[in-house]
C-alpha cells in the first residue's frame, strides 16, 4: 500500500521543458526500418534486435563534469574484458546510483554534495556501453549483474537511488542479493516487455517485425525473460522503505508505468510533480530534498 506525497512546486507545476529539436537520425533510422519491414519483417526484427542492445552514449551533464576530476575515491572493476570506472565522494553509508539506459552515473551530480553534507559516501559508476565504460552492448541483465559487483566491491550499501531503465536493473540486483535499506526510484517502467513495444512504436517497426525481435529476446534470455524483468512482479518481493517519482509530464515512461509499479511496492511513497519530464527529475531540489529527509 503506497502512500501519497502531496508536495508539488508551482514553479513545477507551470513549468514547461524547452521543446528538442527534431533528431534527424531518428527520423532516418525511423524510415530505414519501415522500408526494410516492407521487404522482409524477419530481417528488419534482426536489425532492430542488434540496435536494441547497443545504447547511444548521450553526452554528460557538463554541470557535473567536473566532480569526476574531484573524487574521493577512483576504482576501475573488470567485469569480463571491460572496465567499468567507479567514482566515490564523501564518507559514511553507501548511497548507490543506478542509471539508465544510454545514461551515466554522473547524471546523479546533483546529489553528490547534498548527500556528502548530509554524512553519506556517494557511489556511481558508468554501466558497460555507458558513459566511459568500455563496450559497444549491453543488456539489462549484465546492468543488474554490474550493479551487484559494485556494490560488492563498496562493502554494505545502506540506499540506491535509480533512474528509468535502471530501476529494473537495480530492482533485479536486489531479488538477486544485494542488500539495502532503502531504495529511490525515479520514473521506473512498469516491464521490458512495455519497455520493448514503446521503442517498437518510437521507431514505427511493424508487429511483424517488433515479434520477430521479442522472439530474438527469448532465445537469448529464455522465456523468463519478460517475468524477471518486470517491475510489478519484483516490486512485490522489495521490502525496503522507498520512493517512486512520477512527473506528470514525462514522455519516455508514461506516468500510468511508475504508478502501476508503486501500486505493488508496501513501503513506497510517491511523489508527484509536473514539469520535470524524464531527466530533470535527476536534479530536481524537490526529489533530492524529499530523499534526504526520507534518510533521516
Amino acid at each position: 500500500m503506497t502512500s501519497q506525497l502531496n508536495t508539488q512546486s508551482e514553479i513545477f507545476r507551470h513549468s514547461t521543458p524547452a521543446r528538442a529539436p527534431a533528431n534527424v537520425g531518428l527520423s532516418a533510422t525511423r524510415l530505414a526500418l519501415q522500408l526494410y519491414a516492407r521487404v522482409s519483417p524477419q530481417k528488419a526484427g534482426q536489425l532492430f534486435n542488434r540496435m536494441a542492445f547497443r545504447p547511444s552514449r548521450l553526452p554528460m551533464p557538463t554541470r557535473y563534469e567536473y566532480l569526476l576530476d574531484n573524487t574521493d575515491s577512483y576504482t576501475q572493476l573488470q567485469h569480463g574484458s571491460r572496465t567499468i570506472p567507479v567514482y566515490s565522494w564523501g564518507q559514511g553509508p553507501v548511497i548507490l546510483g543506478v542509471h539508465g539506459w544510454a545514461g551515466a552515473g554522473i547524471q546523479f551530480g546533483a546529489w553528490v554534495d547534498p548527500l556528502v553534507e548530509a554524512g553519506y559516501r556517494v557511489v556511481l559508476f558508468d554501466a558497460p556501453a555507458h558513459g566511459r565504460a568500455q563496450g559497444e552492448s549491453t543488456d539489462l541483465f549484465e546492468m543488474a549483474d554490474v550493479t551487484t559487483r559494485v556494490a560488492a566491491s563498496v562493502g554494505q550499501v545502506h540506499g540506491v537511488l535509480a533512474h528509468s531503465i535502471g530501476c529494473i536493473a537495480a530492482a533485479r540486483s536486489i531479488a538477486d542479493g544485494l542488500q539495502a535499506n532503502y531504495l529511490a526510484m525515479l520514473a521506473p517502467p512498469v516491464s521490458l516487455a512495455a519497455t520493448m513495444n514503446s521503442l517498437g512504436r518510437k521507431f514505427g517497426l511493424s508487429p511483424e517485425a517488433l515479434s520477430v525481435h521479442l522472439q530474438l529476446m527469448e532465445e537469448q534470455f529464455g522465456a523468463s525473460v519478460w517475468d524477471k524483468l518486470d517491475m510489478e512482479a519484483l516490486s512485490l518481493s522489495l521490502t525496503q522503505q522507498g520512493l517512486i517519482v512520477i512527473d506528470d509530464d514525462d514522455t519516455s515512461v508514461s506516468p500510468e508505468q511508475s504508478q502501476r509499479v508503486a501500486g505493488n511496492w508496501a513501503r513506497a511513497e510517491v511523489l508527484r510533480t509536473s514539469g520535470l519530464g524524464h531527466h530533470r527529475l535527476l536534479w530536481s531540489p524537490m526529489v533530492v530534498d524529499t530523499v534526504l529527509r526520507d534518510l533521516g
